[in-house]
């Protein structure tokens, strides 16, 4: 089987995305306790993970709902140190994997097509490829709002692999998040690649769709895969 293109996930695939989010999380509460927000450390951590199950990560008033469950009046003053402090600590925690960079270099000099396909705000994606330092190595880049929806669907999957001039069949799709991705490739056809990083890595599939045909524990033993379908 002839392989043309890779296609990636973002989060928890290309960088520790798991990390950073709860980094800026247990930073940002910090930082509100500090500007008067009368609870603990723990409890308010929790209570935020709450917030954010309940709302999803890309709603933008994860503050403003944690001061309401806790029962509190408005806060600009607190809320403004949580953004500070979680952007803060984002920023810090944005590092690509240390074999990131080096295994899609050597895809690219392999004359692979790379891409990504992820969920979100594309701006946001965009943001983190390109603080990534690896937004240039890929040909295609989709994310879901461009194609009218915030959560996956098939579209992004069916206009990268049109950007990239490859078949389902040519095209490797890897993710660390098999319940929210992998249905999305496995329906196309695309060849499925669970990554084992993160918080998803003990992550068991939901529906037959979820189960990936591959997975590896690092980025660079998706040379072993590709080694796999040329026999």
């Amino acid at each position: 089987m002839r392989i043309k293109a890779v296609i990636f996930d973002i989060e928890d695939t290309l960088y520790d995305s798991s990390l950073q989010m709860r980094m800026a999380r247990l930073n940002a509460i910090r930082a509100m306790i500090e500007s008067g927000l009368p609870t603990d450390l723990e409890t308010g951590y929790r209570r935020l993970e709450e917030v954010v199950s309940k709302y999803g990560p890309h709603y933008n008033r994860h503050f403003d709902k944690l001061l309401e469950h806790l029962g509190l009046k408005w806060n600009p003053r607190v809320i403004a140190a949580g953004v500070v402090a979680y952007r803060e600590t984002s920023q810090a925690y944005l590092k690509p994997f240390s074999d990131t960079i080096p295994t899609l270099i050597k895809l690219r000099d392999q004359k692979y097509k790379l891409g990504v396909v992820s969920d979100g705000i594309a701006v946001k994606e965009w943001q983190k490829l390109i603080q990534l330092g690896v937004h240039h190595l890929f040909h295609s880049v989709v994310i879901s709002e461009e194609c009218g929806a915030i959560e996956l669907t098939s579209r992004p999957f069916e206009k990268c692999l049109k950007e990239l001039n490859a078949k389902p069949e040519e095209t490797i799709y890897v993710s660390s998040r098999i319940n929210r991705t992998m249905p999305y490739a496995n329906r196309l056809g695309l060849i499925s690649v669970r990554l084992r990083r993160g918080d998803h890595r003990a992550e068991e599939p939901e529906s037959p769709d979820a189960k990936a045909m591959y997975e590896i524990n690092s980025l660079a033993e998706i040379f072993e895969v590709l080694k796999s379908l040329k026999h």
